[in-house]
């Protein structure tokens, strides 16, 4: 092949490439509306929760390739993890301030590369009497920071990565809701050699620490045990029978029951895994406040205005793709209808066709060309907009919108008419009723301040007509799509709504 041919640029195939690009945004919808598949991810790899004993471990590459268009609810080991109970009374007001902390002395204990670890950071609110809890966990290694590139090389979602002892604690809790009431209690999680003790006050949080036993035997655990006991109820003054509660995997399988003087045992010590269902929370989940770390992060609640504005943006998509390939189709047919008409005119006068017809059926079929290319643009400019940050934007900027008015205080009134998007303009037009003018107010505020957009203004503002209760409005803006983000900056003390 020759320099010159192979410099030439590819040809535009929009077809192909619109197909492909739908394919993508069906398999990425149809995973965030896919019921979650519970993985435990150790050291070995992943493997569904409740496997048997005998199932094997595999890298989380392979099961993204295999459940592409999935979703996943990831639950770590504690293998691979490391815990930090902040002092209470720190000056730790916020995330940021909190993440820094942990990265600080994480990189202290553990070397410069520990400061990049992902983190999930959780707090416990103050009860009477007590100070608030917070603490942060570490994902150890490079390896953990690349689930969630993986999962979306594959459009798969993941909805939660948390470390083992945070659902196996709520699942405890739900179950044994006397032993949560008690004014001192523990819990004992287990993992071969690595043992994660739990303990509460009154169904308070109060320490977390990580042990490692001598050996991966059940007396192993039970000297530990025994020290951690003695311990508790030193600390309260008294003695506490069945308070202690022990679960987990991974000890010798061959041991008989053990049998400890006020403690109880949950399920198999000796198991070679988790057992089915150890980390499910169920329905019955008592509404205390548990901690719940998210490697994920913490995000806010899904408001209402959610699904139809995604069902929304999927009817314009979809609506797009549908006028592209109409286009095509009506290119097609014109092309043979002009084919056959000169093929037919040239028979009847018995000659060739004239040699003026060409040019004029080219450049006909150029001008038809061009229209079909513009319209694949515009449909591919549609395709490859970050909906999910433009759709989450506008709901939370709508979730934070309070009304002053008497009585309306932080009730929701907003409600959404229709969305328009101009992909080449980059313009974005919102309709939508408001039972007050401060709320579209608030929202152009909210937007404003959001990365990636641009002019946000009101347009039109007036009353709703027949049958519209409240205020209509409209509001346009220009939109930077590279720069968008899916969680709009924290509002700002001074944007909160006066009494």
């Amino acid at each position: 092949m020759s320099p010159s041919m192979s410099s030439r640029p590819r040809p535009l195939n929009p077809s192909t490439e619109s197909v492909s690009l739908l394919a993508r945004w069906q398999r990425s919808l149809s995973a965030r509306l896919a019921r979650p598949q519970p993985l435990f991810l150790s050291a070995e790899g992943v493997q569904a929760s409740g496997d048997k004993a005998q199932a094997q471990a595999q890298a989380f590459a392979d099961w993204c390739r295999l459940h592409a268009g999935q979703a996943a609810d990831i639950t770590v080991s504690a293998k691979l993890l490391h815990e930090l109970v902040c002092e209470p009374g720190l000056p730790l007001g916020d995330e940021a301030q909190l993440q820094a902390y942990a990265r600080q002395l994480f990189g202290h204990y553990f070397g410069a590369p520990a400061k990049s670890w992902p983190l999930a950071t959780w707090r416990v609110a103050a009860g009477e009497g007590s100070a608030e809890q917070c603490g942060a966990v570490a994902l150890h290694g490079a390896a953990a920071a690349q689930l969630q590139e993986l999962a979306a090389s594959h459009q798969v979602h993941l909805t939660r990565v948390q470390p083992a002892w945070a659902p196996v604690l709520r699942r405890v809790a739900a179950e044994q809701p006397e032993w949560l009431r008690a004014p001192a209690a523990a819990l004992a999680w287990v993992e071969g050699q690595v043992l994660t003790w739990l303990q509460l006050q009154n169904g308070q949080l109060q320490s977390l620490r990580q042990l490692r036993l001598a050996a991966t035997t059940h007396a192993a655990l039970g000297e530990t045990l025994a020290e951690l006991s003695a311990a508790l109820s030193a600390s309260t003054g008294t003695a506490l029978p069945s308070t202690v509660l022990v679960c987990g995997y991974g000890l010798d399988a061959d041991a008989p029951a053990p049998h400890w003087p006020g403690l109880r045992v949950l399920g198999r010590l000796g198991a070679k895994a988790p057992e089915a269902g150890c980390f499910e929370e169920g329905a019955s989940a008592v509404k205390t406040s548990l901690p719940r770390p998210d490697f994920l992060g913490s995000r806010l609640p899904r408001s209402p205005l959610a699904w139809p504005l995604a069902g929304l943006g999927g009817l314009a998509l979809l609506a797009g793709f549908w006028f592209a390939s109409h286009s095509q189709q009506d290119l097609k047919q014109a092309q043979e209808r002009q084919q056959a008409l000169s093929a037919e005119a040239a028979q009847l006068r018995g000659a060739p066709a004239p040699k003026m017809a060409a040019p004029v059926a080219r450049s006909s079929t150029k001008a038809n060309d061009a229209e079909a290319l513009r319209s694949a643009a515009e449909v591919q400019a549609l395709l490859l907009q970050p909906w999910q940050a433009v759709l989450s934007n506008v709901e939370q900027a709508g979730a934070s919108a309070t009304s002053a008015a008497p009585g309306n205080a932080g009730v929701e009134g907003l409600s959404w008419l229709a969305l328009d998007y101009n992909a080449g303009r980059q313009e974005l037009r919102l309709e939508g009723l408001a039972s007050d003018k401060l709320l579209a107010l608030q929202m152009v505020d909210r937007l404003s301040a959001a990365p990636g957009w641009q002019g946000v203004m009101l347009s039109r503002f007036q009353t709703g007509e027949q049958g519209l209760q409240g205020q209509r409005f409209e509001l346009n803006a220009k939109l930077r799509p590279a720069a968008l983000q899916v969680d709009l900056p924290p509002k700002a003390a001074s944007e909160a709504p006066k009494p």
